[in-house]
């Protein structure tokens, strides 16, 4: 059975109740992961805000040096990982290696950013000067979708990790495996280098219990929210209640404009792909 990671360690829930993740393709049971409750998706909030300060005062060089070796450490898993994801979430092999793959390309990304976060100076009027000072924002939630579970993570984890912010995950209901794999990898780099434990956990549930108290609870300052445009209107308004940062991917069924002139068997390859 998968477990929560909160704190550095795996994890069950308090009820001890656990949800089947199946392939869709088969209806086999993949594997079970835990069902989590109020308590525990609190306990990975106040978990993540204990972790901030220590995290957001380490220098963004070590910061993005261990993004880019989490990122190693996953591409040395590329073929497990990639293979856990075709079974929970049905692409091609081929697909979720490339999934991964850019997965790491993103952490990569990020952490060679870590030198443009800087101080900057600004010349002001009469001799006068000004400082641009980068802080992050504080504990941000993460709610990713079932689609393309482990690349929009990354869009989500990289940028607020390097700028030392700590997260707490909420995975798909129906594919929250390689997510949480994943973040054991980089939770792996993140102590190696030196972090306190939690700035990263991971917490699987219904929406309805995890997603909710992420979007309620005052600690959390910002949601990246992948998923439904009805969805996302409920979570910009239950954001708004504190004033929290939101961030917001909502569909539209990938929507494609396809001229006159437009090569069609290319256009129907490159809708295939988007579903």
């Amino acid at each position: 059975m998968a477990k929560f990671l909160i704190a550095g360690e795996q994890r069950d829930s308090e009820s001890k109740q656990t949800t089947e993740v199946r392939n869709p393709a088969t209806g086999e049971v993949v594997d079970t992961v835990p069902k989590g409750t109020i308590h525990d998706i609190r306990l990975a909030i106040d978990v993540a805000a204990a972790a901030l300060k220590k995290w957001s005062q380490m220098a963004p060089s070590k910061r993005g040096a261990i993004l880019l070796a989490a990122g190693r450490l996953i591409l040395e898993q590329e073929k497990e990982l990639a293979t856990l994801l075709t079974k929970e979430q049905g692409k091609p092999i081929r697909e979720s290696i490339l999934e991964i793959r850019r997965f790491v390309h993103t952490l990569d990304h990020y952490g060679g950013m870590a030198k443009s976060l800087r101080t900057a100076a600004v010349l002001l009027d009469n001799g006068r000067h000004g400082l641009v000072l980068r802080k992050p924002i504080g504990v941000c939630g993460a709610i990713v979708p079932w689609n393309f579970p482990v690349s929009l993570m990354g869009n989500k984890l990289g940028p607020a990790l390097l700028a030392g912010n700590t997260v707490v995950v909420k995975p798909a209901g129906t594919t929250p495996l390689t997510d949480l794999r994943c973040c054991e990898l980089i939770d792996k780099a993140i102590q190696a280098g030196g972090a306190p434990k939690g700035v990263l956990n991971v917490v699987t549930g219904p929406g309805s219990v995890v997603g909710e108290e992420l979007l309620v609870n005052a600690t959390v300052r910002k949601i990246g929210f992948t998923g439904a445009t009805d969805t996302g209107r409920r979570v910009m308004q239950s954001a708004a209640k504190d004033f929290k940062h939101v961030t917001l991917e909502l569909g539209g069924s990938d929507p494609m404009i396809v001229c006159e002139d437009a090569d069609l068997d290319r256009a129907v390859s490159a809708a295939s792909v988007g579903r």
